[in-house]
């Protein structure tokens, strides 16, 4: 059994957030803590490859986020429901007479299934004093996250939006549906 982390597609295209004039921006990571009740459209700029459209396509300036198509958000729906996902609006603005439905997946399933004893991690002090954690180097899970199929995890106590983690299940899932874009590294197994 294996825990995987989603890990930007080199080669593919990748999708950068802009304003509605076209000047790109960034989202705030607060944005991706929990579900949002009224999200907004986002506008996207498409850095073209000669490999197309993947299913799944980078999210350029936030990792643990991408942009997927209608096909991965039927499977999601369909396989995870009932977990807190959510699919976000986007518009291609180089691509509006194709209709290419695409959304920004927002999983907002937090878990606290890292093993910080086990696990390498980089830590800081605050001004404080208190000792809290940047990043991790090295991971290693609890059991209970073989489990789960798609989720993030809480670092120190906070919400880490940066990185989302899969399952063998989940990978399957999207292997078998012949879904394209998907890149992960294996971060830990049993």
């Amino acid at each position: 059994m294996n825990i995987w982390k989603l890990i930007a597609n080199e080669g593919f295209n990748n999708a950068y957030l802009t304003d509605s004039s076209g000047i790109q921006r960034f989202d705030p990571v607060s944005d991706f803590k929990e579900i949002n009740d009224c999200p907004c459209t986002r506008f996207l700029k498409i850095d073209l490859t000669d490999k197309g459209f993947p299913d799944i396509m980078n999210y350029w300036g936030m990792n643990g986020t991408s942009i997927v198509n209608s096909k991965v958000k039927k499977l999601m729906q369909e396989y995870y429901g009932e977990l807190a996902i959510q699919f976000l609006p986007c518009i291609c603005n180089q691509f509006k007479e194709h209709e290419i439905e695409l959304w920004l997946l927002n999983v907002c399933e937090y878990h606290d299934v890292l093993d910080l004893n086990n696990s390498i991690c980089k830590k800081t002090h605050t001004l404080q004093g208190e000792e809290v954690i940047r990043s991790v180097k090295k991971y290693a899970f609890k059991k209970e996250a073989f489990n789960l199929d798609i989720f993030k995890i809480y670092l120190g106590g906070s919400k880490h939006t940066t990185c989302l983690f899969i399952s063998d299940r989940f990978k399957k899932i999207m292997e078998e549906n012949n879904v394209t874009g998907l890149a992960l590294e294996k971060v830990y197994s049993l």
